[in-house]
């Protein structure tokens, strides 16, 4: 299979609906056997993206793809057995008809290790290894992506992922009201110290 026929038959897929499914792993598999590599598959796939950024839902879709060539997917669809690691940044701008957004994923990224180590009570590194196997690693592609991860604390996405689900039920804390002062202090501290920004600004589109 040629680039150009996967980017041919993947656009076929996306018009159908659904991409993220086992359907789609084969045409990647049967690019795969063919000689064709995960970095180029992945170029391929963000010009799809980039072809599809007027409709929304087609766009989405060649996003799901872009899952399954970097590894970010359920482990029964994946092509590719090493996953593409994540370039973390800060500023990254995205905008709905309404809204915008600039996201510091680096800088909320550090935030989240550093609430894990100083009251997840973990070592640093773990506290990395714990983050890069979680969805919030991620690159946001989309203003929605930033909205799910913003609609939450810092605090309760670091206890989410040293305790795991359902950890409030054991008496740990979800929320910071019982010791704001505290935790609003050390985490300037901690901003100030490591030059970090603040996670998330939006704003109104004029």
């Amino acid at each position: 299979m040629t680039d150009n026929e996967l980017q041919k038959i993947v656009k076929e897929k996306i018009a159908q609906g659904d991409c993220l499914n086992t359907s789609v792993q084969q045409i990647l598999l049967d690019y795969k056997h063919s000689g064709g590599q995960q970095e180029t598959a992945r170029k391929l796939i963000e010009q799809v993206a980039v072809d599809f950024s007027n409709d929304e839902t087609l766009r989405d879709s060649a996003y799901d793809i872009l899952d399954i060539i970097t590894g970010w997917c359920k482990p029964e669809i994946k092509v590719w057995d090493k996953q593409k690691p994540v370039q973390l940044t800060d500023g990254l701008q995205l905008e709905d008809d309404e809204t915008g957004v600039v996201f510091n994923h680096f800088s909320f990224c550090e935030m989240l290790k550093h609430i894990m180590v100083h009251y997840g009570k973990v070592d640093y590194d773990a506290a990395t290894e714990k983050l890069n196997d979680s969805y919030l690693i991620k690159e946001p592609r989309t203003i929605k992506d930033v909205e799910y991860i913003t609609h939450e604390l810092e605090f309760h996405w670091a206890m989410l992922l040293v305790h795991g689900e359902m950890y409030w039920t054991k008496g740990i804390p979800s929320d910071v009201n019982g010791f704001i002062d505290e935790y609003l202090a050390w985490k300037t501290e901690i901003k100030q110290k490591y030059n970090l920004k603040n996670s998330y600004e939006y704003y109104d589109i004029q």
